[in-house]
């Protein structure tokens, strides 16, 4: 809309002048440019969606001797990894395969689940990894969002890039405990490389979840009711 704007003002104010005709052609090159890169970004958006979607359209748990329904003979099928860590993702494009390397390829790797795509293009397999992603160990800070809530940035929490909420923290608690120079570490963001620090630090703010300090319900109404 800003683009659209911008170029009915040159528009009028170049009709006012005649002698301008290089500056309109000019102009309305630009336009077709600026044009081209909304298309190309909606472009991208809208494969970016349609990926999204697919990342979500599988049948889970596939048991292997069903394949051999559909998947027969030289056919081959495009495969990929899914590797799905505690913090982050990642996918791996594999070769494409047949139903005998399917097959070996679940006999050799148990833990990794079997899925398919609804449209029976594409097979995933899944691997469940107890450990953050190469990229959470370089990115991934804990802090508190602007809702007072316990999370999992992508970056430092002044970028507001927020991964995953964990808990509502109690603020004037948390703040009043924490000795200041803990509790400025807490606003810029606790830097996390390995498990062991992800789980001792979640372990350490979870003490200070508001969940801890809300009153029994039940027990104050038996407590009422006597």
């Amino acid at each position: 809309m800003r683009y659209t704007s911008m170029w009915k003002r040159l528009k009028r104010k170049l009709k006012q002048n005649r002698g301008m005709r290089r500056k309109l052609f000019l102009a309305l090159q630009m336009k077709t440019l600026l044009s081209g890169v909304v298309i190309l970004y909606f472009i991208s958006m809208s494969v970016g969606t349609v990926h999204a979607q697919a990342h979500n359209n599988y049948i889970s748990n596939y048991e292997i001797d069903d394949l051999s329904t559909w998947l027969n003979g030289d056919k081959k099928i495009h495969t990929i990894l899914h590797r799905v860590y505690v913090c982050g993702e990642e996918i791996e494009q594999l070769d494409e395969l047949n139903y005998e390397e399917v097959v070996i390829m679940a006999e050799q790797n148990p833990n990794w689940e079997l899925t398919v795509d609804q449209s029976y293009t594409l097979i995933r397999f899944v691997e469940q990894i107890d450990d953050l992603s190469p990229y959470c160990k370089k990115n991934a800070f804990f802090g508190m969002n602007s809702e007072g809530e316990f999370s999992l940035f992508d970056g430092q929490p002044s970028q507001e890039k927020v991964m995953k909420t964990f808990f509502q923290l109690n603020v004037p608690y948390l703040e009043s405990s924490l000795p200041e120079q803990e509790w400025e570490h807490l606003m810029n963001g606790i830097r996390v490389s390995d498990i062991e620090e992800y789980d001792s630090v979640l372990s350490t703010y979870s003490e200070y979840s508001m969940d801890r300090y809300e009153p029994n319900i039940n027990v104050m109404s038996d407590l009422i009711g006597k």
